[in-house]
């Protein structure tokens, strides 16, 4: 299931004009935001076949756990030059989602710097924890293949917290980044399937 770019429902221009707003509060008010404002990463300009490339990186990390096929990579922004990568490891930590591992993994490279230029592909929406984590990091940009409805169909989603990655997106302030789903859906659903049929 493919979702609208982030761009149809919030124009590039709005991002800039929400940006400039808030500089300008903060100026008037005499305080520095507590983060640095975020660029939101031109997806527009990175091609489809980029957008799969990445994601076939990130079902590589997910084969590394075919009971639970959450992979998650984070490139430089059009690339493929991996910054940091994760598979859900659950039962070692349960917070240890493919994402937040891949967010783990590119703090102890990179150190926590240089979000708004990278984009984190992952083989299923991320789940409400996971997705705050990314707003909460300033990333540039979150690809999912899987959604959240055929993860939970599949029984991968234990405990059904059911809240779209978009609502979060949505109900954060400040967040400029671009949430794009669906890219090679088809061919990460056969793993949930495959997944689920192990139980």
């Amino acid at each position: 299931m493919a979702l609208p770019s982030d761009t149809a429902t919030h124009p590039s221009i709005d991002l800039v004009r929400r940006r400039t707003i808030l500089a300008g509060l903060a100026a008037v008010a005499g305080a520095t935001p507590s983060a640095p404002a975020r660029a939101a990463t031109a997806f527009a300009a990175i091609p489809m076949a980029t957008h799969e490339r990445g994601m076939r990186l990130a079902i590589a990390e997910a084969m590394k756990n075919p009971r639970f096929p959450f992979g998650a990579v984070i490139v430089r922004a059009g690339t493929e030059t991996v910054l940091g990568n994760g598979v859900n490891n659950f039962r070692g930590n349960p917070v240890l989602h493919g994402e937040i591992a891949c967010i783990n993994d590119y703090v102890a490279r990179n150190g926590n710097t240089g979000w708004d230029d990278v984009v984190l592909y992952t083989t299923a929406e991320p789940c409400a924890m996971c997705m705050s984590a990314l707003v909460w990091s300033g990333i540039g940009g979150v690809v999912f293949a899987s959604s959240l409805a055929t993860v939970m169909h599949w029984g991968r989603g234990e405990y059904g917290i059911d809240i779209p990655a978009r609502a979060v997106v949505e109900a954060s302030r400040g967040y400029n980044g671009t949430l794009l789903g669906g890219v090679l859906a088809a061919e990460t659903d056969a793993l949930f399937a495959k997944a689920g049929a192990l139980d």
